[in-house]
């Protein structure tokens, strides 16, 4: 436990975080993903707390976060443009079955979609 307490503040936040992923990994069964992170998270770690040792805390810190604000930017932009609704409608205008596409399209006074639809 000596070596967890002598770790700096972001290296110990993603050994939190690899752990947990671990932990996901091995309750579904992935043992070989599992056994990657092992190794990549603590080659990882040990890189983050070596930034700190160098006086290089800011970068540390910079490849922590990176990944958490490019997510909640990725996020806040496609809300922001609907996308999940401009995706949602295409679905269903795609991976609709014709008779029930004709059917909605009569039904709203368009003309069918292909001339198989009008018999």
């Amino acid at each position: 436990m000596n070596v967890i307490e002598k770790l700096c503040p972001p290296a110990l936040l993603y050994l939190i975080f690899i752990v947990v992923q671990i932990g996901l990994d091995l309750s579904l069964g992935l043992y070989l993903m599992a056994a990657t992170k092992v190794l990549f998270g603590g080659a990882a770690v040990y890189l983050l707390d070596v930034f700190c040792e160098v006086d290089l805390g800011i970068v540390s810190w910079a490849v922590i976060a990176t990944p958490f604000v490019m997510t909640a930017l990725a996020t806040s932009i496609a809300l922001g443009l609907n996308l999940d609704h401009v995706m949602t409608s295409a679905m269903r205008e795609h991976f609709m079955p014709d008779a029930e596409r004709t059917k909605k399209a009569t039904v709203a006074g368009e003309p069918p979609a292909s001339t198989s639809a009008i018999n």
